[in-house]
């Protein structure tokens, strides 16, 4: 069927991620109630919080996971391409962005997470606590360790248990409720989304799509918070409306959040959850 309710959706999901089609066809949901951002096993939602926790705190800024090392992930050319049972990241360097998502014996890396398998065409990784999986990929496809990749750079695979500091780790990281994990799973599957009508883009937080500003700040960002509430804090691209916007989109963004601009910013709420999204001269 040329125009299949299915295709149809993976179109649209294009349109905002950039992904190709055969890797937007392969994430939209059967039924294609929704894009696919959000269709996920509750294993993934909860690797998705923690890449966030990873991700979004780095700089002066920075909350201790910040010394996971992930804030230049956003630095490289990376899609994201979520789907129910896995992450899989797409992108022309995947030995150098495998290397800040794994550990490598020193601190650094998602705790817990551990190369699987590495295939001609993919590193596949497993996070040992909550079980999901990540993919890490480039299209077409490359030899992954391209024949050269040394010994003191490995990373650790799933043979490698759980280390007492990783332990440690993630028993600091705060309790979150179902409606925060929610929207912190959603802000790490919308890190590079652009909207199709050009009236927002995220642009992995590094560079701006829509050619609107060259701002930068090397304050970093900080993302803390407990149970309900969590905070967002930076001064750099992107837009603080567009992350709103991106987040409460009605084709692609968290179903059922809304925004509330404040005094101090916006408010994302969904349910009982809320992530408060602030500039650092608050």
């Amino acid at each position: 069927m040329a125009h299949s309710p299915r295709r149809s959706a993976a179109a649209i999901r294009r349109a905002f991620s950039g992904e190709h089609r055969q890797a937007a066809a392969q994430a939209v949901p059967r039924g294609c109630a929704d894009l696919g951002f959000d269709s996920y096993a509750p294993c993934q939602q909860r690797l998705r919080a923690l890449l966030a926790l990873g991700i979004f705190n780095s700089g002066p800024l920075q909350q201790w996971p910040g010394t996971w090392g992930m804030g230049s992930l956003t630095h490289y050319d990376v899609t994201f391409s979520p789907r129910h049972d896995d992450l899989v990241l797409i992108t022309p360097t995947p030995s150098n962005v495998l290397q800040y998502l794994v550990p490598r014996g020193k601190l650094g890396g998602v705790p817990g997470l551990r190369l699987q398998e590495a295939r001609a065409d993919a590193f596949v990784l497993r996070h040992l606590v909550t079980g999901a999986r990540m993919t890490i990929t480039d299209r077409p496809p490359v030899p992954a360790f391209d024949g050269g990749f040394e010994e003191h750079r490995r990373v650790w695979t799933v043979h490698h248990g759980l280390t007492s500091h990783e332990q440690e780790a993630l028993a600091d990281v705060p309790p979150m409720t179902e409606d925060a994990l929610a929207l912190l799973s959603g802000l790490v599957a919308r890190i590079g989304l652009c909207d199709s009508d050009q009236r927002w883009a995220l642009g992995n937080w590094f560079a701006d799509p829509l050619d609107r500003t060259l701002a930068w700040n090397r304050r970093g960002r900080r993302l803390w918070g407990h149970g309900d509430w969590w905070e967002l804090t930076w001064s750099s691209f992107p837009f603080h409306d567009d992350v709103a916007m991106a987040l409460t989109d009605p084709r692609a963004g968290v179903a059922g959040a809304q925004a509330v601009q404040g005094r101090r910013g916006w408010d994302v709420r969904l349910g009982s959850g809320v992530l408060a999204l602030r500039t650092d001269e608050d």
